[in-house]
């Protein structure tokens, strides 16, 4: 007969605990060491294992607690374990084998409340495995319902899985529900949202961030401009670069969900079309690309857009002699002048070598003057309509083509609501055909569609200095960088005055 253990360990588990609770675990452990007590099993303090919030029949998973516990059975550092149930511990057959084997010819026992069972009896070996069986049975018996119950939410336009916070945008209170507080154990009232209706002000504040974003305003200048507009997130907290980029690329905000990787209508309207989500993930991917990390907000025009002429960035790094390199060079940054007499003013200068510096005021007004007199420019004017050319046919013949499919669509929509009830007419010939027409205007707007650089460019042509200055700082350094690329080279004058032949304008292809 096998000793009574003097080195017990205890496990206790909780599947899943959203709130960080550990109240149940806590009970468990407590359940463990008075059914120890009762067998006479000394419990060893040192080998207490818990996992809170964490699944025993996802294979995937990890459960430190669970690996601390097998980690003791090789080391011969336990010799019984007490759980306050068997599926606490084992909800996979392979979990079994796996502690079947590092316990083999140790004399190991697992107790609980359900009875005690000794790893090196065959016996008991052949009930844990029909235990663990089960078990795992039970388990995907769940898996399934709430797989069924995820796919019927989908399949009504609803999100996989019901309550969560309220979404910026959606959410109109429709009553309220009695919630316990986790940590203290008192009832409170808490508001219940229809997260399919929207709420007007979220939704236009949505609409017109995205707007001044696809029109060349800065991530953190929108940012700004929403906190400054009095907009706040559903938790009341001043919007952060982080929190708006969630809203604004969840496909909620274009009236659809997601499941299982692909893309589903959703029961509520979108705050912008399918097109205009596709833009804006569009504008953050490319961002992303050309710049990993997009910094802080905008103050100067020409930091981070200006190159030192000699110098190449890390990992790079070292100087070149040629003027007519090609590659990335290190971008200026800006500090105070310095001096008695020049308290307010600033420059722009190369941390690498610090050998380039120009006036910042100076330097802006000229880089204005350049941009604006190309802005005016009748063959710029051209070569902008040139690029902005859509393939496979001119705009105007696209546009009317668009239209008139518009129209078809509306007039099918109008036939099959007169038709929704009439019994010898099948409705869904009628719904296949607005699809078709729905899928035709996405691909002829696929065809307009311009780059996000073009469509900036288009609205600044003409544009006076008065209205140039009065645009955000952020467009402006975008126009700049979307024209030229600016070098700033030695320069010999002294004194007051600019050098323009200091500074190199390289035109970009449009």
């Amino acid at each position: 007969m096998s000793q009574t253990p003097k080195r017990a360990a205890v496990y206790c588990r909780l599947s899943y605990a959203p709130d960080g609770s550990v109240e149940k675990v806590e009970r468990q452990e407590a359940d463990c060491r008075e059914l120890a007590a009762r067998l006479g099993w000394e419990i060893s303090e040192s080998h207490v294992f818990v996992d809170n919030s964490r699944s025993a029949w996802q294979r995937k998973r990890k459960r430190p607690g669970w690996d601390s516990l097998l980690k003791a059975v090789e080391a011969d550092d336990i010799d019984g374990i007490v759980v306050y149930h068997g599926d606490r511990m084992i909800r996979q057959p392979f979990d079994l084998e796996r502690m079947i084997s590092l316990a083999e010819g140790k004399g190991l026992r697992i107790s609980s409340p359900s009875g005690t069972r000794d790893l090196d009896s065959a016996d008991d070996r052949f009930i844990l495995r029909i235990e663990a069986a089960q078990a795992c049975r039970a388990s995907d018996d769940t898996s399934r319902r709430v797989s069924r119950g995820v796919k019927g939410r989908v399949e009504k336009g609803l999100p996989p899985t019901a309550g969560g916070k309220r979404p910026y945008g959606w959410g109109v209170q429709i009553g309220s529900k009695v919630k316990v507080d986790p940590e203290t154990g008192k009832e409170k009232r808490v508001p219940v949202f229809d997260m399919t209706l929207p709420v007007a002000e979220e939704i236009r504040f949505t609409q017109r961030a995205i707007e001044r974003q696809l029109a060349g305003m800065n991530h953190g200048a929108v940012v700004r401009w929403l906190n400054e507009s009095g907009s706040r997130t559903t938790e009341g907290n001043p919007w952060t670069t982080k929190s708006w980029r969630n809203v604004v690329l969840r496909p909620r905000v274009a009236g659809l969900i997601e499941h299982g990787g692909k893309l589903h209508k959703a029961a509520w309207d979108g705050a912008v079309s399918v097109e205009v989500w596709a833009a804006i993930k569009a504008l953050y991917a490319a961002s992303a690309a050309e710049s990993p990390y997009c910094g802080r907000e905008r103050v100067h025009l020409l930091t981070g857009v200006a190159e030192c002429f000699q110098c190449h960035p890390a990992p790079r790094g070292g100087k070149c002699g040629s003027p007519k390199c090609k590659g990335p060079h290190q971008a200026v940054r800006s500090k105070p002048s310095g001096g008695r007499n020049r308290k307010t003013s600033r420059i722009y200068y190369c941390p690498s070598c610090r050998g380039v510096g120009r006036n910042m005021a100076l330097l802006d007004a000229y880089i204005d003057g350049r941009v604006l007199r190309l802005l005016s420019s009748e063959d710029f004017l051209r070569e902008l309509r040139k690029a902005m050319a859509p393939e496979g046919g001119d705009a105007s013949s696209l546009l009317t083509e668009i239209t008139a499919l518009e129209k078809r669509r509306e007039q099918e929509k109008a036939r099959l609501e007169s038709l929704a009830d009439h019994p010898d007419v099948d409705g869904s010939l009628v719904v296949l055909a607005i699809a078709s027409f729905d899928r035709k205007i996405v691909a002829l707007r696929a065809r307009l569609a311009v780059p996000a650089k073009l469509n900036r460019l288009t609205k600044l042509v003409g544009i006076g200095r008065e209205d140039w200055l009065a645009r955000p700082i952020d467009v402006r350094s975008a126009v700049v960088k979307d024209l030229f690329r600016v070098v700033i080279l030695p320069t010999e004058l002294r004194g007051p005055g600019f050098d323009t032949s200091s500074v190199r304008l390289e035109r970009r292809p449009l």
